[in-house]
């Protein structure tokens, strides 16, 4: 506890200030006109995107352009049609039946890739000579993609298009905005980009194509090449070289390129599980309001902006803020109350990475008893979980860490008792919702 009362004041208002205008002013101080988006390839993990892209809807950000590789593709003509509800619903719906038409060895195969020990060495080796020489039938993906993109909605939207694949032929990549696509042609593009190795190559007037991913997987060239000045890449898959060379260009031209990478990858590439799906939605939403700085937290997602546990601590009566020091520090008197919190604050911030030390603490609480993490939390439905946790399981905390979490724990357990709980801010319940229809619970 070495800063002095102001300084600690200072950055804590300094640290207000910056939450609150990030709650309210975020599309309007970073973008003030609309932004390029790059959806990266990833197979399966493409039903992130579509989580991502209800967050930037929600956020009230405009989209100016999309450009996507292999599934990102896919859920870029998505964008650039504008049917937000039809592209959840197919995600929702989505199958390994309604992607691809396998051999029982086929099946197998992608089966034991992604985990299973349900096979045989004969049943793996029969697996990968029908891949090699039949090919994975993606005739069910075709007719999927007829059914729900619209060519000429594409063709004239608002929303740029482009994306990357492959030429076997000529052995060149093709980098093609929606101008250079011929008429009539857009859906099998659309597959030559996500044609995946293994799947039965694409010919297009003669010349046969396979995945752009191989050559740039994060199209974000595509991007600066039409201007965008603000670039959002959504990133789920492997990066090619190419997009390093992408993301220099960005650095040299100065455009600001904000990343949104999936904290937790569930399934695969080729992995269509109903459940996986759901979470990797939830998880670009998240992921996506944590980019924009709307929510805190490592493991779970906090919807703040303010230093609640102040607040909290502020609304006691002196006798229970008594009560609360001794928690923390049984050793010594501290007849100023307000200074105690803000050195407290000081001490766990030489300890803590981030601006909220109180937050960061409170969520590797939430890390270290397991608490669901796929959540958008109010810090009272946080503390609550963390506290119906405790009652049933206990706490065992890391004696390893210069952190005192037991202690920690009791202290923010006797506030939640004790103090008055701030409601959450103002947006919470409009984000919450969204994110409770995308969890399946409509309201």
């Amino acid at each position: 506890m070495l800063l002095s009362l102001y300084e600690s004041r200072e950055r804590e208002v300094f640290a207000v200030k910056r939450s609150v205008l990030i709650m309210v002013l975020i599309p309007v101080v970073l973008f003030s006109g609309s932004v390029g988006l790059v959806l990266s390839g990833g197979g399966a993990k493409g039903a992130y995107e579509i989580g991502a892209w209800k967050a930037l809807i929600d956020l009230g950000i405009e989209i100016g352009g999309v450009y996507g590789t292999s599934v990102g593709s896919l859920n870029a003509a998505a964008v650039a049609q504008g049917d937000f509800e039809k592209a959840l619903e197919v995600w929702r719906n989505i199958s390994e039946d309604s992607v691809m038409r396998l051999t029982e060895s086929q099946r197998k195969l992608i089966e034991a890739c992604g985990g299973s020990d349900d096979w045989s060495v004969g049943e793996l080796y029969q697996g990968a000579v029908d891949v090699i020489n039949r090919g994975i039938d993606v005739t069910p993906l075709k007719n999927l993609l007829s059914s729900v993109i619209s060519e000429e909605a594409v063709r004239d939207s608002s929303v740029d298009f482009g994306l990357v694949t492959f030429d076997l032929t000529d052995a060149r990549p093709e980098m093609l905005f929606i101008e250079d696509i011929p008429q009539g042609l857009l859906i099998d593009y659309i597959m030559a980009s996500a044609n995946f190795p293994g799947f039965q190559t694409v010919v297009i007037d003669g010349k046969a194509f396979i995945d752009g991913g191989i050559y740039s997987n994060q199209p974000v060239e595509m991007a600066i090449e039409r201007g965008f000045k603000e670039v959002i890449l959504v990133d789920i898959g492997r990066v090619a070289l190419r997009d390093r060379i992408g993301k220099i260009k960005a650095l040299f031209t100065g455009t600001n390129l904000i990343h949104i990478r999936p904290r937790v990858m569930y399934g695969s590439t080729l992995d269509f599980d109903a459940e996986k799906t759901k979470l990797q939605i939830e998880e670009g939403y998240l992921d996506t309001l944590a980019a924009f700085g709307l929510v805190k937290g490592e493991y779970t997602y906090i919807f703040e902006n303010r230093d609640v546990f102040r607040e909290m601590f502020d609304s006691l009566p002196p006798e229970k803020r008594a009560e609360a020091i001794r928690i923390i520090n049984d050793r010594q008197e501290w007849d100023d109350h307000d200074r105690f919190y803000s050195e407290l604050l000081v001490s766990l911030e030489n300890i803590i990475k981030g601006d909220d030390p109180m937050i960061a603490v409170v969520d590797r609480l939430a890390s270290m008893m397991k608490i669901p993490s796929l959540n958008l939390y109010s810090i009272e439905e946080l503390l609550e979980a963390i506290k119906l946790s405790y009652s049933a399981n206990g706490f065992e905390g890391d004696l390893n860490s210069l952190v005192p979490y037991e202690r920690m724990l009791e202290f923010v357990l006797f506030l939640y008792d004790n103090a008055e709980v701030p409601s959450p801010p103002p947006q919470f319940e409009r984000f919450k919702s969204s994110f409770m229809i995308l969890d399946g619970v409509e309201e």
